[in-house]
């Protein structure tokens, strides 16, 4: 075997998120989204960056509900292996290893109910529906501007280290999913040298000569963090992560209560 084949086959193989990987195998065979248990370590870290993430002071942190790895074919993930060699010749360490690959959130529109109740795993084909339409074939440059007009840093994928910020851009078209659960994404992104701006750039349908990202810093033209990235292959989607506004819990002492009124219909002594 041609030894850049060999290495490739290697990568995809101990890739965490390829089906190639036997740790995705359940059965002799894998799911698109497998869900991650609370007490998994990849739950626990995915579940931090989230929460570490939430920076507006207005929005009320909210509750995470489910987490899935998503998993993806050997030739889904080659094209993205392939862009992020041509980065590496481009880089000198520290960044030569990974290209400077960052997990970074993107919010989109879901129009179905996937993810609710960390059982609805089947992607729908609804036109609308940019989650899963991501989660299926990854991201379009093409698609930047559908939504939003405005285009910061110009035509790109955006994504972002500030999961409140990625929360603005979330939406739920589907009834069953209105106010109940949101959906964000965790993505792995190509950051290679990044050019750092702190002015707006609406211009750019790609990076700055000698660089491969731009990343948008706070302090004149924007509040919060943003990384843009100009081609397709510089990003894949890696989690999917569904949460919920914070809600009270009753006390157990007052639920038992509320029991023994409700089977007696008897007031209790206070």
């Amino acid at each position: 075997m041609d030894p850049k084949h060999q290495r490739r086959e290697e990568q995809l193989t101990n890739d965490p998120f390829c089906s190639a990987n036997p740790i995705n195998h359940r059965g002799g065979r894998w799911k698109k989204l497998h869900v991650l248990e609370p007490t998994d370590m990849e739950y626990i870290t995915v579940g931090k960056q989230f929460k570490d993430g939430w920076k507006h002071p207005h929005k009320t942190e909210p509750c995470v509900k489910a987490i899935f790895k998503i998993v993806s074919p050997s030739h889904f993930l080659v094209a993205y292996y392939q862009y992020q060699d041509r980065i590496l010749q481009d880089l000198s360490p520290p960044m030569q290893f990974s290209a400077n690959e960052q997990l970074l959130f993107h919010g989109t529109t879901r129009a179905c109910s996937l993810g609710e109740d960390g059982l609805k795993t089947h992607l729908c084909t609804l036109p609308a529906c940019n989650l899963c339409c991501v989660i299926r074939q990854s991201f379009d440059v093409k698609k930047c501007g559908t939504k939003n007009r405005f285009r910061r840093f110009g035509t790109g994928i955006y994504t972002t280290s500030v999961s409140s910020k990625a929360d603005d851009y979330t939406q739920n078209l589907n009834e069953d999913a209105l106010g109940k659960s949101r959906a964000v994404l965790l993505n792995r992104v190509i950051v290679g040298n990044p050019k750092r701006r702190r002015r707006n750039a609406v211009h750019l349908t790609a990076p700055p000569l000698g660089c491969h990202s731009v990343i948008g810093e706070p302090g004149a033209d924007l509040n919060y963090e943003e990384t843009v990235v100009y081609h397709n292959d510089a990003i894949r989607p890696a989690y999917l992560i569904i949460y919920c506004e914070q809600t009270e819990t009753i006390k157990p002492k007052l639920r038992f209560r509320n029991a023994v009124k409700a089977l007696f219909n008897t007031p209790l002594v206070t």
